[in-house]
């Protein structure tokens, strides 16, 4: 194991906003040793919030009312740290400011080099200047909880709400001299939670807590690999004064009606189709798929939909296996059902993996003379690999190919000689994207050590079976940004190696406009001269209603 750095904390005291307390604690859980705690000399061993970066305006009383009565709590709460960080090392430091950054004197400046810090996380003070930006080996390291190269300033998560805007952002950065040109370091586009300001900025918060820790385990095992300064010119926000504030709450209260009214009455329902074209034509073609190009399963009743299609082709006709989800039981199995190219018909669906628990993504690939499936099964805390059995025309557990742990959507490759595993994590299930590697099919499997690789619910989660195109290596993901599965990302993946990622969008798909199911597309399965899809609509359904509405109750 690589040897843990040492940080200090830029800070007003021991009490910490609940991110913060937890960002230091998964710090020191992965073996990185907090050395100097540097305390703002205006408010040290003050229990309270650091000074706000956002003073209120003199028309923003609805503002500070609303911060006091409805967006309290969550991840700002305080938590007293001083029984964990008791021992360590403490400077209380005083600044100078000068238009509007803060510099600090030189004997502050000596006593925290003499530290040999790697980083500093910067969870106190205010604009930085001078020297004290050099005073760790690595920088120091701030955060913004917006999409700098959209909104600068603040409130943080609040602007894009306001503006309707479907995706937010959060950036851990290494600050530089220059204002809102940080180094990147970390960061992530998520899902605007309109209904809810508290939420949305609760979400950001939290995932940024992970960074600190994910970093240091980098530097530690890789070295540092700056990333870019961000180039942003993004205009300046400030906290809304009255006028835009009511208008706000306003449409907070239209926002949330519209998500229970949607969460209780407009159960998804999916369908699984079939193109007669292969994935790159449907992928790179100008022309857009109509309602003629595909045809699309009959749907078996009100109470089930079939989605997640993967297959194989066997004496010329396409077995489909795919999600089989019971809105009674709220459960899936992984159903196959064989499509016949001559008559243009799908057989009966029949059970081809049975589960007591959820199982759905039943990702299909062929390797030597066997068939295998790789199923979503994060319900039992592993993904287990599945083998075709000719005799029976079921899959019959194989492999443990990873153990405890939640995966989403696995998808496995065979590139350039290695295994790839693709996959999120329930808990951020659509945006924060994990790779393991082997050298073996049935592994062991290792953890890539970017891991996350990618943070962002445009282009993150898997949605298929990865392709060739002109000799490169396409990866379809899930665009989740404006509704689950709301469309795809055709992603070009640019590096992949046991220590780099990187991939660039290349355009969209979907959804299918002008069919029954235009409200999502969140599956592609080339299979030679066919592609499998799977799209939705939206339906009330009694169980749905029924399960949501209880689970509502129980919340409150």
């Amino acid at each position: 194991m690589a040897e843990g750095l040492t940080f200090g904390v830029m800070c007003s005291g021991t009490s910490f906003q609940k991110w913060q307390s937890e960002a230091i604690r998964l710090l020191i859980q992965n073996g990185h040793s907090p050395a100097l705690l540097i305390m703002d000399g205006r408010y040290a061993g003050v229990q309270k919030e650091p000074k706000p970066a956002f003073k209120p305006q003199k028309y923003s009383l609805l503002w500070r009312a609303s911060v006091r009565l409805l967006f309290k709590h969550g991840q700002k709460t305080l938590v007293d740290m001083e029984p964990e960080l008791r021992s360590v090392q403490r400077r209380v430091c005083t600044v100078t400011a000068e238009h509007f950054a803060e510099y600090f004197s030189a004997e502050d400046l000596d006593a925290i080099k003499s530290a040999h810090l790697d980083f500093i996380l910067r969870f106190g003070f205010n604009i930085l200047r001078g020297e004290i930006l050099n005073a760790a080996k690595y920088g120091i390291w701030s955060f913004h909880h917006d999409d700098e190269e959209k909104y600068r300033g603040g409130p943080p998560g609040f602007w894009p709400i306001y503006k309707n805007d479907t995706v937010s952002a959060a950036m851990m950065q290494r600050l530089t001299d220059k204002l809102d040109a940080g180094i990147v370091l970390k960061k992530a586009w998520m899902k605007t939670l309109f209904h809810s300001y508290k939420t949305n900025l609760d979400v950001l918060l939290l995932i940024s807590s992970a960074w600190p820790a994910d970093m240091a385990n980098q530097i530690a095992s890789l070295g540092y690999k700056p990333g870019l300064p961000s180039t942003t010119s993004a205009a300046v926000y400030k906290v809304p004064g009255n006028l835009k504030m009511f208008y706000f709450l306003l449409k907070l209260i239209r926002n949330r009606i519209a998500f229970y009214w949607n969460d209780l009455f407009r159960a998804e329902r999916w369908n699984i189709g079939i193109i007669n074209t292969s994935v790159q034509e449907l992928v790179f073609s100008d022309k857009p798929v109509g309602p003629e190009d595909v045809l699309w399963m009959r749907e078996r009743s009100s109470r089930n939909y079939f989605a997640d299609p993967a297959g194989f082709i066997e004496e010329n006709k396409v077995h489909i296996l795919m999600e089989d989800y019971s809105y009674a039981d709220n459960k899936a199995n992984i159903s196959e059902s064989v499509f016949d190219p001559h008559s243009n018909t799908f057989s009966v669906p029949l059970k081809s993996i049975e589960s007591k628990e959820h199982l759905s993504y039943p990702f299909i690939f062929v390797h030597g003379e066997n068939i295998y499936c790789l199923p979503e099964s994060y319900r039992y805390g592993y993904i287990g690999l599945y083998k075709r059995n000719y005799s029976e025309g079921i899959f019959v557990e194989d492999h443990v190919l990873l153990d405890q742990i939640d995966a989403v959507d696995p998808t496995l490759i065979n590139h350039h000689d290695k295994w790839w595993l693709f996959f999120t994590l329930r808990k951020y299930s659509n945006t924060h994207l994990y790779i393991y590697f082997a050298d073996e099919l049935e592994g062991e499997y290792k953890p890539h050590p970017c891991n996350p690789v990618k943070m962002d619910i445009r282009s993150s989660r898997p949605a298929g079976l990865p392709f060739i195109h002109e000799g490169e290596l396409y990866r379809p993901a899930q665009d989740c940004s404006k509704t689950y599965g709301g469309r795809i990302a055709i992603n070009r993946i640019i590096t992949l190696t046991e220590t780099e990622f990187s991939e660039e969008f290349v355009n969209y798909v979907g959804p299918l406009a002008n069919t029954r199911y235009s409200k999502g597309f969140h599956t592609v399965f080339g299979l030679g001269r066919y592609t499998l899809v799977d799209s939705k609509r939206t339906k009330f359904n009694f169980s749905h209603f029924g399960r949501q509405a209880r689970h509502k109750f129980r919340k409150h």
